[in-house]
């Protein structure tokens, strides 16, 4: 019997040579996968060019030269204005005080050491108290409790003149403070110290004891000049006006 060849054979790919086709076509894909996942790594990991940085740097350099000095002028005048209420509140506490305790009281501003305190004249002591002091330590000293102006506000007038609404003909601090209480024994004069000193009526006097109009804390930072005043009444305003100039607001 004859066999007859098949003419498809030659055709036909053996099974070793299948497996070793799809062995090579994942090896193929697998090295595909491979360098992807390689350029998306070196792509991550690049990066800032020098012209993003050089952009990112004046942007900000940009932004700071506005943004500091308007920082700065807010910061400046939360300061100062702060520093003012703080006083007149200091102020308006000393007057209460006296009529409270039926006797004197005052503010007393330390002009060279940028502090200012309540203080009590105690009638049985015959000294001023600090208010705050503890008990046991008795009168004012050296180590009293003081409040300070802010960084770069202290005493003064920054030259400002007479004008606006501001009472004061001559715009200056109080007169400095006594070691005695004023109308009785006014003692010697503090140096380098200013003083609002009220009665039991809640009027501000002078070391004589009289009335006086003319009772007034003044700060500044320079720039513009806070103030307090005290007229004979009793009543008391708030005041600002830029250094140098007369031109007074009320606040």
């Amino acid at each position: 019997m004859r066999t007859v060849p098949n003419p498809f054979r030659s055709l036909i790919a053996p099974p070793e040579a299948i497996t070793f086709t799809l062995g090579m076509n994942e090896i193929r894909s697998m090295r595909n996968a491979l360098v992807c996942e390689r350029g998306s790594t070196n792509r991550a990991e690049r990066g800032f060019t020098s012209l993003e940085l050089t952009i990112v740097v004046a942007v900000s350099l940009v932004i700071a030269a506005v943004a500091i000095p308007g920082y700065m002028s807010i910061t400046s005048y939360l300061r100062i204005a702060g520093d003012s209420r703080d006083l007149s509140g200091t102020v308006a506490q000393a007057k209460m005080r006296a009529a409270e305790d039926f006797t004197h009281s005052r503010v007393r501003a330390n002009l060279g050491g940028n502090t200012f305190q309540l203080e009590t004249w105690d009638k049985t002591a015959a000294c001023w108290k600090t208010d705050g002091e503890a008990a046991a330590n008795g009168c004012t000293s050296a180590a009293s409790p003081v409040q300070s102006l802010s960084s770069g506000v202290t005493f003064g007038t920054g030259n400002t003149g007479p004008g606006g609404s501001n009472p004061q003909a001559v715009i200056a601090q109080s007169s400095p403070c006594t070691t005695g209480v004023a109308g009785g024994s006014p003692g010697s004069l503090i140096d380098n110290t200013a003083c609002i000193e009220f009665n039991s009526r809640g009027v501000p006097v002078a070391s004589s004891g009289s009335p006086t109009a003319n009772d007034a804390l003044y700060i500044t930072d320079l720039k513009t000049v806070y103030g307090t005043t005290v007229i004979v009444s009793g009543m008391m305003q708030q005041w600002s006006a830029t250094a140098s100039t007369a031109a007074w607001q009320a606040r």
